[in-house]
């Protein structure tokens, strides 16, 4: 059995087969993009990878929700955004929301103790992650913004807008 079939295999989910295949894709493209792709260099994290795959479809699917979401309102579906639009917004959208996710999860677990002039910070990396999630979020928001522009020009009534008149009414 192939890798990528594995993997296909092991997205948990009411997904069709189309999506399953996608789905492994953009699993790959974000390990890969996260460095999470080589479980054998996150040395802290006990040579494991960081997310599990059904971690990641959650993050893809709240990127895509968050694409959805806005003006203009779209639906783009999974394989519609695959087939049609760029993909890799999908991934950098759930990059962001990973790098939320773990920055918040240092705050929690932050712990920061002194003693007789010893200072040690314990889970103390929560401005980096929010370095990062600001410096990729800035690059998604322009793709979404871009995105959504060129939905207004393919929408239903593009280029039928018109300006009221009063000799519209009969009252003349």
């Amino acid at each position: 059995m192939s890798i990528v079939m594995k993997k296909i295999y092991a997205i948990t989910g009411n997904y069709t087969p189309e999506e399953k295949v996608i789905l492994a894709q953009y699993i790959d493209v974000f390990r890969l993009k996260m460095a999470d792709d080589d479980p054998e260099k996150n040395v802290l994290n006990k040579k494991a990878s960081q997310y599990l795959d059904n971690t990641i479809v959650k993050l893809i699917y709240s990127s895509l929700n968050d694409i959805n979401s806005g003006f203009p309102k779209t639906n783009f579906s999974l394989v519609e955004f695959n087939n049609t639009i760029d993909d890799d917004l999908l991934v950098d959208g759930a990059m962001v929301f990973a790098l939320i996710r773990e920055g918040l999860l240092q705050l929690r677990n932050q712990i920061d103790f002194s003693d007789s002039g010893l200072s040690i910070a314990m889970f103390n990396k929560t401005g980096l992650y929010q370095g990062w999630a600001n410096f990729l979020l800035q690059e998604y928001v322009a793709s979404k913004k871009d995105i959504k522009r060129a939905v207004l020009p393919m929408s239903f009534n593009a280029g039928f807008v018109g300006i009221s008149s009063e000799f519209g009414y009969g009252r003349w």
